[in-house]
């Protein structure tokens, strides 16, 4: 066989794939969307109604107001013995005040040198087996990309490394499931002697006590007893909308802050009519898409309304805290304030008939019927609906039901007109 056989067999194998893929391309336009001709020539499209939820979101300014209290202390070396977030007892050291910067700077070598081992460490107990799935890993990897996407876009920096490093494990726990073989004795060994170096090479410096049991948090951000913690019970619009206009102020001195009690506080205002379904009580999401914190889980404490201005002063409450809780303050976020469940209908469908009622036409056995909706949520583009009778036979026929097919583009329509 010549290279010209060659290439036209080549050539009708390639053909035959490319139509393939076509016809399939086809089939799954036509699960999704139907087209249908009517017996006056009409051309009808369908969707098919599937399950859904939709949220109803507020977005708000934030500010968090926590139970602080200043840590002050001399000099002008000063680094962490522990990280943000971290809960201390009373008498713990979490800082040291080194007497020359090269000290200090070795310190914090030190303590890169560590995270760096545990990290090592805990890719190593990972590197023992082998996952089936690895798509947990790829949502990780997917979501620590947008959230340092999301990060170097509005300019929030505060957060970047621990991102960063965030989705560096992601990506290094994925190849490991994956099987892949890591060799770090190499880097371990030359960590640790680097470390037993600069261990023996740090002095002159003194430490830095906790003064109490909480929360450590390094450094201050000039908004601490803005809003005083005691009184949340007092705090009025006026006195949040005062918050967010501030002016920080940072004394020298001021090195840290331990955060005592377990709840703090994040302060929204919000308008009336947006939030009028929130009760005292509930818990829901918000979201800070500005932050690395991302999606969490928080109490609404209090709503405070004011109807002349048709606003309320929301206040939320949370228990949770780490390394990314520790750097809040001020933030943008999301309040997610109901949840629709339902059938995901596109608004070109949603008709009233010559009885006044809301709903669909759909294709049930060649002809034309009219479903009745309840429409829960809706925006530009689609709604969620639900059947009130979904439960009870005799009346579920009346109302929309999951995986009917109903017509979003066609002329002339109206019951039992028959299609094909």
């Amino acid at each position: 066989m010549d290279k010209t056989e060659k290439t036209k067999i080549n050539g009708k194998k390639t053909a035959k794939i490319a139509a393939v893929c076509v016809i399939a391309v086809i089939i799954a336009v036509y699960a999704v969307c139907g087209i249908y001709v009517s017996k006056n020539g009409d051309k009808i499209t369908t969707e098919i109604a599937i399950a859904d939820t939709a949220e109803k979101t507020v977005d708000v300014k934030m500010f968090i107001v926590r139970d602080e209290k200043i840590i002050s202390a001399s000099g002008a070396n000063i680094v962490s013995a522990v990280k943000d977030g971290t809960r201390v007892s009373a008498n713990d050291t979490v800082a040291y005040s080194f007497s020359d910067p090269e000290s200090a700077g070795k310190l914090i070598r030190m303590s890169q040198i560590s995270e760096q081992l545990d990290y090592y460490s805990s890719l190593i107990s990972q590197s023992t087996s082998v996952a089936s799935d690895t798509s947990s890993y790829d949502k990780k990897i997917t979501d620590n990309t947008t959230a340092f996407a999301s990060l170097v876009s509005s300019g929030n920096f505060t957060s970047l490394e621990n991102t960063k490093d965030k989705l560096r494990d992601a990506v290094t726990s994925k190849q490991t499931a994956t099987g892949i073989k890591l060799d770090l004795s190499e880097t371990v060994n030359a960590l640790q002697s680097e470390y037993s170096s600069l261990a023996s090479a740090v002095s002159g410096y003194s430490e830095i006590k906790s003064g109490g049991a909480g929360y450590y948090i390094s450094g201050t951000d000039g908004y601490e007893g803005v809003l005083d913690y005691a009184s949340v019970d007092e705090w009025t619009i006026s006195d949040a909308e005062k918050a967010f206009v501030a002016v920080p102020s940072v004394k020298q001195g001021d090195i840290g802050r331990i955060v005592h009690g377990y709840y703090w506080y994040l302060v929204c205002v919000a308008d009336t009519a947006d939030i009028n379904s929130l009760k005292e009580g509930a818990r829901k999401t918000v979201s800070l898409p500005d932050s690395s914190v991302g999606d969490f889980t928080a109490q609404v404490y209090s709503i405070r309304s004011d109807r002349a201005t048709g606003k309320s002063l929301v206040i939320f409450r949370c228990i949770l805290m780490n390394e990314d809780f520790a750097s809040l303050r001020i933030e943008n976020a999301k309040i997610s304030i109901e949840s629709y469940e339902g059938y995901r209908v596109n608004n070109k469908a949603i008709r009233v008939n010559e009885d006044n009622e809301t709903g669909v036409y759909v294709v049930n056995g060649g002809v034309m019927t009219f479903k009745k909706v309840k429409i829960e949520y809706s925006n530009d583009e689609y709604s969620i609906v639900s059947n009130p009778y979904k439960d009870d036979a005799s009346k579920k026929r009346s109302y929309i039901n999951l995986y009917d097919e109903y017509i979003i583009d066609g002329k002339n329509l109206k019951e039992d007109k028959i299609i094909k």
